[in-house]
């Protein structure tokens, strides 16, 4: 699939985990030390590759080409990049895929949790229990709709985020300090918000950092 470099650009800055240094004003190019570098899915552009003219950051087009793993050709005055296609959705193995029912059951859990979040981070307010059961009970309704690998490994992350929330909530109403209380938080959040982009989008990216999501990844490794 053939996209023009200028559509290329917004696409890799809106998709892409892209970070730019810049360099110090008034300079064309990084001197040594101050090198401008962004990175793209991992991959480092830096050196002469790219440039820096009054404020404005400039790329290398075969440098781009090479860090997204795309082609470039020239079609007269215009660079074109061929970026190989993303596979359907029906060719993504079981492990990432979910599926539609689960994915429909299961689009506002992630949502229900970060709201749990918000009053359990205001001291003062009483949150009765059974609000955390009633997430708990979505997630096992939504369950029973599971059925790929993926599905399970969100209702597993998903169950995690909860309980770990419930359990600091617990522990701070009992007069546990907060830095002891709140370990484990940010895996309970990386759980929810990786399983909400995952339904929204459909799959898991296989680079998640929720810990149920790694286990169940060394998992399956290990069954190959």
């Amino acid at each position: 699939m053939r996209r023009h470099v200028f559509a290329l650009l917004t696409l890799a800055l809106l998709s892409l985990n892209v970070f730019a240094q810049e360099a110090q004003p008034g300079a064309d190019r990084a001197k040594f030390g101050l090198l401008t570098q962004i990175t793209v899915e991992g991959k480092r552009i830096t050196g002469d590759d790219v440039l820096v003219r009054k404020g404005t950051t400039y790329v290398s087009v075969p440098a781009l080409a090479q860090a997204l793993g795309a082609s470039v050709t020239s079609q007269g005055p215009v660079a074109v990049l061929s970026i190989p296609a993303s596979p359907e959705c029906g060719d993504i193995p079981d492990v990432k895929r979910l599926s539609d029912a689960y994915r429909k059951a299961a689009v506002r859990i992630p949502d229900a949790v970060e709201s749990l979040r918000v009053l359990v981070n205001k001291p003062t307010l009483v949150i009765p229990a059974a609000s955390f059961d009633e997430v708990d009970h979505q997630i096992s309704e939504a369950d029973f709709r599971a059925q790929t690998d993926a599905d399970k490994s969100v209702s597993y992350a998903l169950s995690h985020a909860n309980a770990v929330l419930a359990i600091m909530y617990y522990k701070l109403r009992r007069g546990v300090p907060p830095e002891y209380a709140r370990q484990g938080q940010l895996d309970s959040v990386l759980c929810s918000m990786e399983s909400k982009f995952a339904l929204e989008v459909g799959r898991l990216s296989g680079k998640e950092s929720c810990s149920i999501f790694h286990a169940d990844s060394e998992e399956a490794r290990n069954n190959k």
